[in-house]
């Protein structure tokens, strides 16, 4: 009897522990990300985290007409995940950290990129690298939309656009 008590205490205890925890944490796909990603409701504030910016322009020459494999970009993620940068050169994985400040500030180090061979890319591994040392401010759109990086206040060096 005393058996019998001790299996269904051991279930119930069991059925608690597992109905209290209703809220799985389920992996989302990467469409999913993507969409929460670019998703915002009219009365949040754009924001420069969390988000993946399509690389438009870097130090003055249009990257859309590269005619990349895969287009270029960056993403910045929030202090819940340590100020990380990531993102691609349309070949290369990029990877470093960032720190924003007051009044529109931003550095950018600890940068470095995986090092395949992309000849039809042409110099734009070289061109990012040099661009993203030389940051040091950055402007977001008021809608949200767009995202330029700049060396100093006003000089645009990497302009960006919201990934649709």
């Amino acid at each position: 009897m005393k058996n019998q008590h001790f299996v269904l205490f051991l279930a119930l205890t069991f059925s608690l522990m597992t109905s209290c925890n209703s809220t799985s944490k389920t992996p989302t796909s990467s469409s999913a990300t993507a969409k929460s990603e670019t998703t915002m409701t009219p009365k949040q504030r754009p924001s420069l985290v969390n988000r993946k910016w399509d690389i438009t322009e870097v130090s003055g020459q249009d990257v859309r007409k590269l005619r990349l494999a895969v287009t270029p970009f960056l993403r910045l993620t929030g202090e819940a995940e340590g100020f990380r940068l990531s993102g691609s050169d349309g070949c290369n994985n990029l990877m470093g950290s960032y720190d924003v400040g007051d009044h529109g500030t931003i550095s950018i180090s600890k940068v470095a990129f995986t090092r395949r061979a992309c000849p039809e890319n042409g110099d734009i591994n070289a061109e990012l690298t040099k661009a993203l040392q030389q940051v040091n401010h950055y402007t977001l759109s008021k809608d949200g939309l767009s995202l330029t990086l700049n060396k100093g206040e006003g000089n645009p060096i990497i302009k960006m656009e919201l990934a649709r």
